[in-house]
């Protein structure tokens, strides 16, 4: 299918004026100019004298101050010059390109006045100059340039300024008793001076071009255009007027001060501005073709001009697409001459080579002469080749932009309406049009490899009579990656010696038809031993022995989840995560003697499946938070409480840059009203409101945040802080019930957490840095070898100190808090590797003891935060202290400083004392002082767990102040946390309740990528 391209011809104008500023557009290579000369601007005026200041009245106290001076007038600008005349000339042009004789005859002036130089007698004129003169133009683009301007005429001056009124004299202080002089007037300010006439432009000059060789026109352009007449010049402003003078000051109390004396008139604008000068006429261009006795021949008032305006592009093999490495043509180029003189023979029509186009130099077409106007159709067919690409494309199809220009040239010189550019798509007849691959497999899974290509030309393809080319596929693959035989009749391909997949299309691809071919993979049984690994996949198209597109991926190996199994963590990964990051947490977990399996996200979609259950496989769910591929959308919050409730071991941490009320679809049961008795709930359904507000302006919506808050925190307080209660509220008025002295909204619920705050201590949420969840994008305290290697399971894992702020750390830390104190001091008892372990954060460094004591100060704390008056998770952390003591049957704990008891103590005391001005203590009924008292209650109760007295040591109160592990590891617990707020919009709730309906009519995700 070729392609034709057509252009609308140019409309060349062949006045003076156009063909001069055509002339002025081209690249000159040397100027003549025998132009008059532009006038000099008019002299600005002067500004106008100010105006003296007026006198002091006398002493007599009625005699005003005088009058201030006038201003003096400015005076007019000047006359700008005129412009001269351009010269006249006649021009003979002889010789070559390389070598051009160019002879010029100027007139200053014409015996007669003229509007043409084909009118001029110029033998009868008298010439002021002869010169001649010598060109080498081969190696220049561009041209010589006759400049025949007439001048410009000088701009008018401005007129002066008028000069500014002088200031009024002060009237006299009165005599005793008398009044105070009057101020004398302003003087008035000058008028300004007319402005200066502008100058007559100077007319442009006649010329004429004579030649017996008239492709010479090209070398030459001339530029007769009159001169611009000069602007008028602008009258200058009337002066300010003198400020009057101030009033005498009276001579007594009684008596009055003198009038300020009046300001003076502004002056007069100049009487007018300035004329502008005179136009002039342009001169004339004549192009004249003359025979060997010096007779003219032909005359216009331009020379010719070459258009391009169609021509007709066909590739190489007649299929529609113009492919690399591959020939077109390029035939029935239309062309016109729309000039003003015949044209004569000798351009050079081409199609020059570009940066992916090459075109023989000599394939050119060499054009007759033609008249004016004549259209003609040139034979010449002229073949190009396109460049193969650079590189073959990766994962798309190969497409480039090129484009194609024609261009006509006489002499080197180019005529402008011969450039007409033709835009090319280079790229191959067939395209992959779209792969389905999967992008994870577990060991021994199998899975098809679709490939969807296209044949977008106009011939068939293929194996096939006048197929115009053949085409194969090859797919590679990693060794753990097995390409099966076929098991489809319809997909007949070969497996290579080397384990490649071979598919030789053997049937005809119709034009602008798409088709399918089909493999068969399978993951290597042994593949368990690489999970997360990413396996590298790649096709290669080859259209007639030529590869001309690949497509390259990778497949992860992702175990499949075990649901007979129980483990002690089920690690819920997504597609972010790798080998290494995998490596990571086995790492992690082999520290606590953790078993464990994984459930990812991108296998199944969301984190609950109709036909595979994790419930009760598992006590701790690590969650890999990434935001838009695994967020709590895709749990369901009654699978999650099942497993909160399910056993005292079961836990939740999260690891991303979540928000910890996102948690708050779990906590609160948005799907069931909840009221706390019946009396609230008659409350709440008679009113059906959530408050009035009295006064005619309605309340913001923080304050209407912070009233529900405040509703929701005397419920806290009843169950004391054992609970978090949220208000759920409609921030829409009702505007049937407001009136001008209250505002009523809708109405409120009240709910209840499902989950209370012990339960809360096993629920956290572990923060990251720059929305990256992953371990390995912080500090590792290991180096991880890509293989799990099973014969070092005894070596030591940390080589470095645990950075607390590091990724690894903070979940490090949220694990302890997970399984608690008691069991958290087995790792000191078993002498596992982390209790010799170094942790730090900034300049800190602590030992094991001390990441112990930091836990339990973190339990206190959050119960004193919480404002809970019970200490209920505390008690159990006393308990579990006293059953390590008796355990190890050891009744002298603390005698030693760094003894994780003594420090404990000495923590407790420290916090105790630091609460001793907040908690009022000279006032027992405080919230605060009735928590202080239990604080000391819990102090008792370690102190009696030892037989040594340890006393208070104050001296190392500071460093003790800083082991909060919660706070060293910045972790959250959505459930046991105080919070500042907890009140949401209903439409929020409505938002979320919509979102859960459709994840739970949605099917799960389809695990194959199309690329």
């Amino acid at each position: 299918m070729s392609i034709i391209t057509e252009v609308g011809l140019q409309n060349f104008s062949f006045d003076v004026d156009s063909v001069s500023y055509r002339a002025s557009q081209k690249s000159v290579d040397q100027t003549i100019s025998i132009g008059g000369q532009s006038g000099s601007n008019g002299y600005v005026g002067i500004h106008g004298s100010a105006g003296h200041c007026g006198q002091i009245g006398r002493w007599i106290a009625t005699t005003p101050g005088s009058k201030g001076g006038d201003g003096g007038k400015g005076s007019d600008g000047g006359n700008g010059c005129l412009g001269t005349d351009s010269q006249n000339a006649l021009i003979w042009l002889n010789g070559t390109v390389d070598d051009l004789i160019m002879q010029v005859k100027t007139f200053n002036r014409l015996n007669n006045s003229y509007n043409n130089s084909g009118d001029i007698s110029w033998h009868l004129e008298q010439p002021f100059n002869d010169l001649s003169c010598n060109f080498k133009l081969a190696k220049s683009n561009g041209i010589i340039l006759m400049k025949a301007n007439g001048g410009n005429g000088g701009n008018g001056g401005l007129g002066g300024n008028g000069g500014p009124g002088g200031r009024g004299g002060d009237g006299y202080r009165g005599g005793n008793g008398d009044a105070g002089g009057n101020g004398g007037c302003g003087g008035r300010g000058g008028n300004g001076g007319c402005g200066g006439d502008g100058g007559n432009a100077g007319a442009g000059g006649h010329v004429q071009v004579q030649s017996a060789d008239p492709r010479l026109f090209m070398l030459i352009e001339m530029d007769c255009r009159a001169g611009k007449k000069g602007q008028g010049g602008t009258c200058g402003l009337g002066g300010r007027g003198g400020k009057g003078g101030r009033g005498g000051s009276p001579g007594g109390e009684d008596a009055p001060s003198g009038r300020d004396g009046p300001d003076g008139a502004y002056g007069n604008n100049g009487h007018s501005n300035g004329q502008d000068g005179l136009a002039a006429n342009s001169g004339s261009i004549q192009y004249a073709v003359v025979d060997i006795h010096g007779n003219i021949i032909e005359t216009g008032s331009d020379k010719y001009h070459v258009s391009v305006y169609s021509y007709t592009i066909t590739d190489e093999n007649n299929d529609g697409i113009y492919e690399p490495n591959s020939i077109f043509f390029i035939t029935n180029v239309k062309w016109i001459n729309n000039g003003a003189m015949t044209l004569p023979s000798g351009s050079i029509l081409s199609f020059p080579s570009t940066e992916y186009i090459t075109t023989d130099m000599n394939d050119i077409s060499i054009l007759q002469g033609n008249t004016i106007n004549q259209v003609v159709v040139d034979p010449h067919q002229f073949q190009c080749h396109l460049h193969d690409a650079y590189s073959v494309s990766i994962n798309e199809p190969y497409i480039k932009c090129i484009n194609i220009t024609s261009e006509v040239k006489l002499l080197n010189c180019l005529f402008t309406g011969s450039k007409v550019s033709t835009t090319l798509t280079c790229q191959y007849p067939i395209q992959i049009t779209k792969i389905e691959i999967p992008t994870y497999l577990g060991p021994g899974e199998q899975s098809s490899v679709i490939i969807n290509f296209k044949n977008i030309s106009t011939r068939v393809y293929g194996e096939c009579l006048n197929s115009a080319g053949s085409i194969e596929f090859i797919l590679s693959t990693h060794s753990l990656i097995k390409i099966l035989p076929a098991n489809d009749h319809q997909y007949i391909y070969e497996i290579k010696s080397d384990g490649f997949g071979y598919y030789k299309i053997d049937e005809e691809i119709s034009p602008q038809s798409t088709k399918r071919i089909k493999f068969e993979i399978k993951l290597d049984e042994n593949s368990s031993q690489q999970y997360f690994e990413h396996l590298f996949w790649e096709i290669d198209l080859l259209l007639r022995n030529k590869l001309i597109e690949k497509r390259q991926n990778t497949i992860r190996i992702v175990p499949t989840f075990q649901p007979n199994i129980h483990t002690d963590v089920l690690l819920v990964t997504n597609s972010k995560v790798g080998r290494i990051e995998f490596l990571a947490y086995q790492n992690l977990f082999q520290l606590f003697k953790y078993s464990s399996q994984t459930w990812d996200i991108e296998r199944y979609g969301a984190f609950h499946n109709p036909e595979i259950k994790w419930l009760n496989t598992t006590d701790l769910i690590i969650f890999i938070y990434l935001n838009s591929e695994s967020t709590f959308n895709v749990i369901q919050s009654q699978l999650f409480l099942q497993h909160m409730k399910s056993s005292e071991k079961s836990g939740f941490i999260s690891i991303g840059s979540s928000l910890s009320n996102e948690f708050d679809f779990a906590l609160f049961d948005y799907n069931n009203l909840q009221f706390l008795n019946i009396k609230d709930q008659m409350k709440s359904e008679s009113t059906n409101y959530l408050w009035s507000a009295f006064g005619s302006t309605r309340p913001h919506q923080s304050h209407l945040l912070d009233k529900a808050n405040k509703f929701r925190i005397n419920y806290e307080k009843q169950d004391d802080q054992q609970y978090l209660y949220q208000v759920v509220f409609d921030n829409t008025a009702n505007t049937d019930s407001t009136s001008c002295m209250k505002v009523v909204y809708g109405a409120k619920y009240i709910y209840k957490s499902t989950l209370d705050c012990q339960v809360g201590n096993r629920l956290i949420m572990v923060p990251t840095n720059n929305n990256n969840p992953l371990l390995t994008s912080s500090n590792l305290p290991f180096t991880i070898q890509t293989e799990l290697n099973t014969t070092q399971q005894g070596s030591r894992i940390i080589k470095n100190s645990i950075d607390l702020k590091s990724h690894f750390g903070r979940l490090l830390c949220a694990i302890l808090f997970y399984q608690g104190f008691e069991k958290s001091y087995l790792i000191i008892s078993e002498q596992e590797e982390l209790s010799t372990c170094i942790f730090s954060t900034g300049s800190h460094k602590f030992n094991y003891n001390q990441i112990l004591i930091s836990l339990a100060m973190s339990i206190i704390e959050r119960e004193y935060d919480r404002q809970i008056l019970q200490f209920p998770s505390s008690k159990k952390l006393i308990h579990q202290i006293e059953n390590i003591i008796h355990r190890e049957d050891k009744t002298n704990y603390g005698m030693n400083e760094n003894d994780w008891l003594y420090l404990l103590i000495q923590s407790l005391y420290e916090y105790i004392d630091s609460k001793f001005w907040s908690s009022f203590p000279w006032c027992g009924c405080t919230m605060k002082a009735k928590q202080r008292h239990k604080l000391q209650e819990l102090l008792n109760d370690l102190l009696s767990l030892t037989t040594v007295n340890i006393s208070k040591n104050k001296s190392i109160y500071q460093q003790l102040s800083i082991l909060r592990l919660q706070k060293l590891a910045n972790l959250k617990f959505p459930a046991a946390d105080y919070r500042q707020i907890s009140a949401r919009l209903i439409h929020q709730i409505q938002t979320w309740q919509r979102e859960q309906q459709m994840n739970r009519i949605s099917s799960p995700t389809d695990e194959i990528e199309k690329y």
